[in-house]
């Protein structure tokens, strides 16, 4: 695919600043293709962009944040995510995105994708890239938590029950409760209040979830 003379003007959206800024880093040296912004939480952009690459770790209303994103940027959007399910795939296109970038992508593969949203096509996830280990970490990697268990961690920390988690992941309760048995071994708790506090202390936030208490 031809390459555009001038750099495409990418947003970097995500709720945790850390991963935000290692996205950032990530594509610092391929400047000459893509120009990296970085607004954690902001909408719309300030300024213009022509691709937004959005992250929906940890986020209680995926569909309803991408919903905003999609209608208040005007730019086409480029799902990234640890987590592949078909139905959430399809879903983000419904609504709007114009590809979906799995997190296994190395750099050059993330370039690759984001010129071609910003040249109009769709994209679906290809098949995970070995040796991507420098990609940013998901809190609470460093304590052994898998991506699928941060993300939920995430949720516990936002206030949602299992089951809203599992409608906001598209799992089924047992897999949600499996994840949970596990992720509560690794962090050494035994309640969904410890696990709150846990969260927090390690960089957990609570996002989009104002005024919601965590459920016992």
């Amino acid at each position: 695919m031809p390459r555009s003379l001038t750099p495409l003007a990418v947003a970097v959206v995500n709720d945790y600043p850390v991963v935000t800024a290692g996205v950032a880093a990530v594509l610092r040296p391929f400047e000459e293709r893509v120009r990296v912004r970085e607004f954690p939480g902001v909408l719309p952009p300030r300024g213009s962009v022509d691709v937004v690459l959005f992250d929906a770790f940890g986020r209680p209303d995926p569909e309803l944040r991408l919903k905003e994103i999609v209608t208040g940027t005007g730019a086409k959007v480029l799902v990234y995510s640890w987590v592949q399910e078909r139905a959430q795939i399809e879903a983000a296109v419904r609504i709007g995105a114009k590809g979906f970038l799995s997190k296994t992508v190395d750099a050059e593969e993330m370039v690759t994708a984001i010129e071609a949203v910003g040249a109009g096509q769709t994209l679906h996830p290809p098949e995970p890239a070995p040796g991507s280990g420098d990609m940013p970490a998901w809190p609470g990697q460093s304590e052994g938590l898998t991506a699928r268990e941060a993300e939920i961690l995430s949720l516990i920390v936002a206030g949602l029950t299992n089951q809203e988690i599992a409608e906001s992941c598209y799992l089924s309760i047992n897999s949600v409760k499996t994840y949970v048995r596990t992720a509560y071994r690794k962090m050494g708790v035994r309640t969904r209040a410890q696990a709150v506090v846990w969260g927090i202390d390690h960089g957990f936030r609570i996002v989009g979830a104002e005024g919601q208490a965590p459920h016992a």
